[in-house]
């Protein structure tokens, strides 16, 4: 069944109409009318299953049916702040983090980072890669869309306060195979009321400078391996081993 999403659901009419957009696409894409059932869903994270009751123009009204709660989001709240890659990168990060279950994503501009966003087009640039992650969210089933924060320095990311109980891991290429990412999850417990971030760096990595500073700030600096991957490909990887290992990722 086709999900929609809805900043909040209306209390005070049994009737309401979806978006203009959600409208367009269930008229001119899906072809459903009157009597087909549809699958909403809130920021608060609940979901609804409703029927459509009329249409009118390039407008569709739906009334609620039931309520249905679902638990299909991860019990680790882990973070991916990722150096801002070239091209459409990291879109497809956001896409691929939010199907895995990130709660929150981190934009960060690195001394290696090509891409400099003028600061007029900043705030269309945040709703865009908010977009990304919400109808991500609406495809693969989650009842929560994962936050996408400002564009930010990495210093300032690395410095400002977090919580002193975070799991805070730099994936950094150079870093000793003593130090790896998977004999840090292997060697700590996690608890699930404590944040966990992990850090990539954008094309060419992060530097020795950035290194040095992250574990100044309290970051545990690990490899992935002796290979070197692509920014897409570490995220993605450093992502799901966290997830296997101490959160719900194979059931």
């Amino acid at each position: 069944m086709h999900r929609f999403y809805l900043p909040a659901l209306p209390r005070d009419a049994a009737d309401f109409p979806l978006s203009r957009g959600d409208a367009r696409k269930i008229l001119r894409v899906l072809k459903l009318d009157r009597g087909d059932e549809v699958w909403l869903w809130d920021e608060e994270g609940r979901e609804y299953r409703a029927v459509i009751t009329k249409t009118a123009g390039m407008s569709v009204y739906v009334r609620v049916l039931e309520e249905r709660g679902r638990d299909v989001e991860s019990p680790l709240r882990l973070a991916l702040v990722q150096g801002i890659p070239k091209g459409d990168k990291f879109e497809f990060i956001i896409q691929k983090a939010t199907e895995l279950g990130v709660w929150r994503i981190y934009p960060a501009v690195t001394e290696r980072t090509v891409v400099r966003i003028p600061a007029e087009r900043r705030e269309s640039r945040l709703r865009r890669w908010q977009a990304v992650a919400r109808e991500a969210a609406r495809q693969c089933g989650r009842v929560q869309i994962p936050q996408v924060m400002p564009a930010a320095p990495l210093d300032e990311i690395l410095t400002c306060d977090h919580d002193p109980a975070a799991h805070r891991m730099f994936l950094w290429e150079r870093e000793t195979g003593d130090n790896s990412l998977k004999g840090y999850l292997l060697s700590r417990a996690q608890s699930p009321a404590a944040p966990v971030y992990v850090f990539v760096g954008p094309e060419g990595g992060f530097s020795a400078r950035e290194a040095e500073l992250a574990r100044s700030c309290g970051c545990a600096a690990v490899t992935l391996g002796s290979r070197i991957l692509r920014t897409e490909t570490a995220a993605l990887i450093g992502l799901s081993l966290i997830l296997y290992e101490w959160g719900d990722l194979g059931g």
